[in-house]
């Protein structure tokens, strides 16, 4: 759930000056509008540059990058991402475990969901690549279950056109939810257009290596 059908939404640009903080945990968050920090030899000088982030660095950059859906706030299961072009924050990815106990088909414990990704306004083609890389390369790296499947969901109103050209399929609708258990709100999603959601899905071959370290 995100911002991420670009073809039908662009967010407002965001003032360059304000803070965009994505840093690795033993360093300052020093710079606005960069990654990394003055005098940090990682990534500082690279053209691209790719991270894991925590889930408060990567909601500095939902809020930064204009998202929808607002900040990730599911207290189980995630992981982030953040990639950077020439020391600046471009796009983030938040990979969660889904909301219900089954979706797409799938159980729970055999997919992961993309919940958030988002990108700078000045970097409307970073998207797709974000995407891809999250695809490929970042989900079958979730840490607490092998997947089978990758699901996310394109936002009301939107056609999803960044999935289907990246070859995931629709796998159905998901209406209104008003929340719910101790720590669910309704979503913010209800409040756009008609607050019907569209469910997408990759599935993974069986042969496909997963590189899930299976958290205890």
């Amino acid at each position: 759930m995100d911002n991420r059908d670009r073809s039908d939404h662009d967010p407002a640009s965001t003032d360059s000056a304000s803070p965009i903080h994505v840093v690795g945990e033993q360093q300052q968050l020093t710079l606005p509008g960069t990654l990394w920090p003055a005098g940090c030899d990682r990534g500082q000088s690279d053209p691209l540059f790719f991270a894991p982030v925590t889930k408060q660095q990567a909601n500095e950059l939902l809020a930064a990058f204009s998202h929808p859906l607002g900040p990730f706030t599911r207290p189980f299961g995630y992981q982030a991402w953040g990639l950077a072009i020439d020391g600046q924050a471009v796009a983030v990815a938040v990979s969660g475990s889904t909301v219900g106990a089954r979706a797409a088909g799938f159980a729970r414990r055999e997919v992961v969901d993309l919940a958030r990704i988002a990108r700078h306004p000045q970097h409307p083609g970073i998207m797709r690549v974000m995407l891809r890389l999250w695809r490929d390369y970042l989900a079958p790296r979730w840490d607490y279950w092998p997947v089978r499947a990758a699901v996310s969901y394109a936002l009301p109103g939107k056609t999803g056109n960044l999935y289907r050209f990246d070859g995931w399929r629709k796998a159905g609708v998901c209406k209104p939810w008003a929340g719910g258990g101790t720590w669910s709100n309704p979503s913010r999603a209800n409040t756009m257009a008609d607050g019907i959601k569209t469910v997408f899905v990759y599935e993974y071959p069986p042969s496909a290596p997963s590189r899930s370290t299976q958290r205890p």
